[in-house]
């Protein structure tokens, strides 16, 4: 069960990310924020799959890593909530819903980037207890360490003001696609990683 809820939750994941760039693509705001929601759980529950099968010397650096993923996804379930329930049906006063309107600069677009800032350092500590035993593994591993770059990146950009109101939207489309194109191999290494691992208790 421990294999088959990496397994899946990391399909999950990958399918979702690959799902969010084509919404970039064709600008479907509610297929983005659909899908962004289900990664947030799938990748909670990938973590979940690390720490079980973590060494029992890197356990605690894998719950750090399932705690921090759990922040993530608080913060992203915030986020798109919001722009598919309150947004879409505008169900607060009018200047409720332009401070939480998804936007370049706007408040909840502070919160989304440092929720995704979260999730790399999440990434980076499951990294650190990846044990490696094939060249895909060492691939995963790298890759996931190389993503925690984007924690203190999505934490210290916003205080300056980098993404403010005049933003253009097609910089930050082409910033959610590079990621994209990054993030999808990561999940499905982690699938095959699943897919051969032995259960602990077979």
């Amino acid at each position: 069960m421990n294999r088959k809820l990496g397994l899946y939750s990391s399909c999950i994941a990958a399918i979702c990310t690959i799902v969010f760039g084509v919404g970039l693509t064709i600008k479907f705001d509610f297929l983005n924020y659909f899908s962004c929601m289900i990664l947030s759980w799938s990748y909670v529950l990938l973590t979940c799959a690390y720490a079980f099968y973590a060494k029992e010397d890197r356990k605690a650096v894998a719950n750090a890593g399932v705690a921090i993923a759990v922040i993530y996804a608080v913060f992203i379930n915030l986020v798109y909530f919001s722009q598919l329930t309150t947004v879409v049906y505008k169900t607060a006063d009018e200047a409720i819903l332009d401070a939480i309107t998804f936007r370049a600069g706007s408040w909840l677009f502070g919160f989304d980037i440092f929720g995704y800032g979260i999730m790399a350092l999440s990434t980076f500590l499951i990294g650190l207890t990846i044990e490696v035993k094939t060249k895909k593994d060492k691939w995963m591993k790298v890759m996931l360490l190389l993503h925690g770059v984007f924690f203190p990146a999505c934490v210290i950009l916003p205080m300056l003001n980098i993404f403010n109101a005049g933003t253009e939207d097609a910089s930050g489309i082409t910033a959610l696609m590079v990621w994209c194109i990054y993030f999808a191999p990561i999940m499905i290494l982690s699938a095959l990683h699943f897919k051969n691992i032995k259960n602990k208790f077979e």
